[in-house]
């Protein structure tokens, strides 16, 4: 997903220990049938790199023992790009992440993604927990039974509303409610009045993953899912409506995969 980034400050956080590097991973790809990310600041590309750029990719910091830290944040993954090596999930649990968000469908199509369920299973068989969405919220039938017999493991299905997108409904989200999975709204300070107009204020019920990505410390990354300070917008980011998640970077390229870094509330993965 991509949005537009807000301009609010970084809060202070603890440096983070030294990380060793992350050693890069070559998975087997396959770009016959990639979907076409669109993004707000930079383009995503339309198929997974093959290769690595040729200057050094910003290391991500070591977090740890996610488990006994499910009072905090964890990291999390969101990426529309293809991944047939199920080696690269499992680095990505051993380098802390918790969750896989992918994108179900084909991109700007309801169509259900060949994809869909080979990479969700990987993403399960290494440890992390999963959660789907797609680029038009009109999609969220066809995105959530994309995920077949893991729909009861999604962690929830967000609605995508950012520039260029269309609207949210209240219809949208009492129907992915309806399926027995969570609905999350996915946008940023700088999208949701432009998009939503007059309902601007109707959705602050709705677990809220927010964006802002104007400040990110790529060397010492740890998850912080109030980092950068929230702004308040639309209902949310109130002591009562607090962003349960923080999208921080676009377009990180991770062992070889184009993936957007995001923290989560760990307290908000509950679904086993």
């Amino acid at each position: 997903m991509a949005g537009a980034a807000a301009t609010t400050p970084k809060l202070a956080t603890a440096s983070a220990p030294a990380a060793a590097p992350v050693a890069p991973i070559q998975a087997s790809m396959d770009t016959t049938t990639q979907p076409s990310p669109t993004a707000q600041t930079a383009t995503p590309e339309a198929a997974v790199k093959e290769t690595t750029p040729a200057d050094p990719a910003p290391q991500l910091a070591a977090q740890g023992s996610v488990d006994s830290e499910l009072a905090g944040s964890v990291k999390a993954i969101d990426s529309a790009n293809i991944i047939t090596d199920p080696a690269w999930f499992t680095k990505a649990y051993a380098d802390g992440f918790r969750l896989y968000v992918m994108h179900s469908t084909m991109w700007d199509s309801c169509t259900q993604w060949e994809h869909t369920l080979p990479q969700l299973e990987m993403a399960l068989d290494a440890g992390l927990k999963i959660a789907v969405y797609t680029r038009d919220p009109n999609c969220w039938e066809a995105g959530i039974a994309a995920a077949g017999p893991y729909v009861n493991r999604l962690q929830f299905f967000a609605l995508d509303v950012e520039d260029g997108g269309v609207p949210v409904t209240r219809a949208m989200v009492d129907g992915v409610a309806a399926t027995g999975v969570r609905p999350v709204i996915y946008t940023g300070s700088g999208m949701w009045g432009g998009l939503q107009g007059a309902t601007t204020d109707s959705f602050s019920d709705v677990p809220l993953w927010d964006t802002d990505t104007s400040a990110f410390p790529f060397e010492s990354w740890q998850p912080d899912h109030l980092a950068p300070a929230p702004l308040p917008y639309g209902g949310w980011n109130t002591p009562g409506t607090m962003r349960i998640a923080s999208q921080q970077q676009f377009e990180f390229n991770y062992n070889g995969v184009a993936i957007d870094l995001n923290s989560f509330d760990a307290s908000f993965l509950t679904v086993p």
